[in-house]
Parts: C-alpha cells; sequence; structure tokens
C-alpha cells in the first residue's frame, strides 16, 4: 500500500474486513478505498479534520478508531449507517470540545473520548443504550459527574486529569468495578457508598484529608490513594480482598489496621512520616500479611532511614515472602 497510488487496494487476504491506516499522515480519504463490508477501520495518527461520507456510509461496522487526528467535532456521527453495529467508538487525542450525541448506538460497549478539551458529560443523555462498558473521559476539563446514572451495565469509568471536585452520581451503577478519578480537586470519599461491586478505585493527587468513604465497597481489591494528604489508615477492616494498597506521598506518621488485611500483596508506604516500623512488624505477626506480601515501598520515611543496613533483613523476618523492597528486587 503506496500513500502516492491513485487508490489504495486495502483488504488483504487474511483479514478482509478489517482496514488499518494507522500513522499513514492521511489529510483526507480522497485517495482511499473504503470496502462497504468493514467490520474494523483503525485511522489511528492521521490528520483528519472531519468525519467524511466514506466512514459514514458503512453499514456494518463494529470498531471505528480515529485516534491521534485533528478533529474538531463529531456531530454528524448522528448521520452515520452504521449506528446500530458499532461497538467501540475511539476519538482518543483530538481537539472536540464536546462529545458527540450518540442516540441510536444500541451496540455501543466502549465509548474513548481522553484527550480532548470536553468540559461536559451531559452528551451522554442521547445515548439510552444500557449496553455500554467502559467509558474513558480522562485529560479533559469536566467539571461534575453526570448523565451516567442509566448505563446500568458500566464496568469501567476513567475521569482521571479532569476538575472534578466531588464523587456523585454513581447510585445506580451495579456493575461497576473500575473507577479511576486520579489527578482531581475531590476532597472527600462521600458518593461510593452503593458501588459494592468495585474493584479498583483510583484517587491519587486529589485533596484528600481521609479515607472514610469507601468501606462500602467491600469486594475492592485495589486502592491508589498517592499524592494526597490523608494522615491516618481508615476504614481496611472493611475491605479483607485488599490485594494493592498505595497511600504513598501522604502525612501519615504511624500505620494501623493494616493486621486486617488478608490478601494483600502490594504496599506502598513510602515518602511518609512514618517514625517506626514495629507497628508494620506488628501487623505481620498478627494477621496473614507475613504469608502474602511480595512488594513493600517504605523508603522516604524516618523509619527507614534510621533503620539503615538493618532495614532489608528486619524486613525479610517480618515478610519472608518478600520479593521486592522500595527499588530493590530481592533473590
Amino acid at each position: 500500500m503506496q500513500i502516492g497510488a491513485p487508490s489504495m487496494a486495502v483488504q488483504s487476504v487474511d483479514q478482509p474486513e478489517e482496514l488499518d491506516l494507522t500513522g499513514f499522515h492521511l489529510h483526507n480519504l480522497a485517495d482511499v478505498t473504503v470496502p462497504p463490508d468493514l467490520l474494523v477501520l483503525d485511522l489511528m495518527t492521521n490528520r483528519l479534520r472531519e468525519l467524511e461520507p466514506p466512514i459514514l456510509s458503512l453499514t456494518g461496522l463494529q470498531r471505528l478508531s480515529l485516534r491521534q487526528n485533528l478533529l474538531t467535532d463529531a456531530s454528524n456521527l448522528s448521520q452515520a449507517n452504521f449506528k446500530p453495529t458499532l461497538q467501540a467508538l475511539v476519538l482518543h487525542d483530538n481537539q472536540l470540545t464536546e462529545i458527540p450525541q450518540l442516540a441510536g448506538y444500541t451496540a455501543l460497549q466502549t465509548l474513548e473520548v481522553s484527550y480532548n478539551s470536553i468540559s461536559s458529560l451531559q452528551p451522554l443523555t442521547s445515548l439510552q443504550s444500557t449496553s455500554l462498558k467502559e467509558l474513558y473521559v480522562a485529560n479533559n476539563a469536566v467539571q461534575h459527574i453526570e448523565a451516567v446514572d442509566h448505563m446500568t451495565n458500566l464496568r469501567l469509568l476513567e475521569l482521571g486529569s479532569n476538575k472534578l471536585r466531588q464523587i456523585q452520581g454513581l447510585g445506580t451503577l451495579h456493575s461497576l468495578q473500575e473507577l479511576w478519578l486520579g489527578q482531581n480537586r475531590i476532597t472527600n470519599m462521600s458518593g461510593l457508598n452503593q458501588l459494592t461491586t468495585l474493584r479498583t478505585l483510583s484517587l491519587q493527587s486529589n485533596r484528600l484529608t481521609s479515607m472514610v468513604g469507601f468501606g462500602s465497597c467491600i469486594h475492592l481489591e485495589e486502592l491508589y490513594l498517592s499524592h494526597n494528604g490523608i494522615s491516618t489508615l481508615e476504614e481496611l477492616e472493611r475491605v479483607p480482598n485488599l490485594r494493592v494498597l498505595d497511600v504513598s506521598n501522604n502525612r501519615l506518621t504511624v500505620v494501623s489496621g493494616l493486621e486486617t488485611l488478608q490478601c494483600l500483596k502490594d504496599l506502598w508506604l513510602n515518602d511518609n512520616h512514618i517514625e517506626s516500623l514495629e507497628a508494620i512488624e506488628a501487623a505481620a505477626r498478627e494477621g496473614g500479611l507475613s504469608s502474602t506480601l511480595t512488594c513493600l515501598y517504605i523508603n522516604g520515611n524516618p523509619a527507614a532511614s534510621q533503620s539503615g543496613a538493618d532495614l532489608k533483613g528486619r524486613m525479610l523476618m517480618a515478610f519472608p515472602k518478600l520479593e521486592q523492597l522500595d527499588d530493590t528486587m530481592i533473590t
């Protein structure tokens, strides 16, 4: 396939229903032959500024990727012939200021509009389908969580790097398993009390001073709270299935409640103000951490610097399954 050719013969013997034009630096589709029976069309990393008729006329398309283009407006998606069949729409890294109206997209399962200039989720009300399972709106300018309450089958919601100040509008998302809210302006964890199916929660780089609020997420397995202002470990006894806990870069002076975590494998406590290792060692003796913990970050605390060369020996004595201590692999 050559860009200079008058027409591009795009269907291959192996994958006659897929067309991958990634990185062809296309400004338009004037010299591209788009087969009418495509199921997958990938136009990532080009210079397209609009959705052209050859795309919109496709009738059975299931996946469309326009990642890293120059789109400023995707509103003509409302005219597409593939509305009943499209399962994945990727508009990541363009210049969109609004989420397009998606009425009629009854099969859509994945919507990716991260890295744009979107300020509101309100247009999502047009997507009346409950088929959506993954929604990515990271690195935009969204101020409120809204217009997602009808997405009852949503499993992943990514809203990191926006302008959110509170967690709201999630009470009906009873299938949600992953919630990514890092790098926002959130001050507390209220609004999570009905998310009992949640497995992963990320709130790193926000404005939290307390951990209170996540305890209803009883099936939680991964909790990321680094780079906040948390001074006390709280509600850990309510999440016995936790495997990953990251509370690095906070204001912890002591640790407590770790003995209730019977499944924990990764523990990030680095860059806090922890003055003693005794509570950590006690958690190993009193709970099950001694047989589960494989990764521990503790550097950047007074307790670690004061222990000096004894740190590794003490931690291995407490956690014999340890495979990594800070940046060092243990062999």
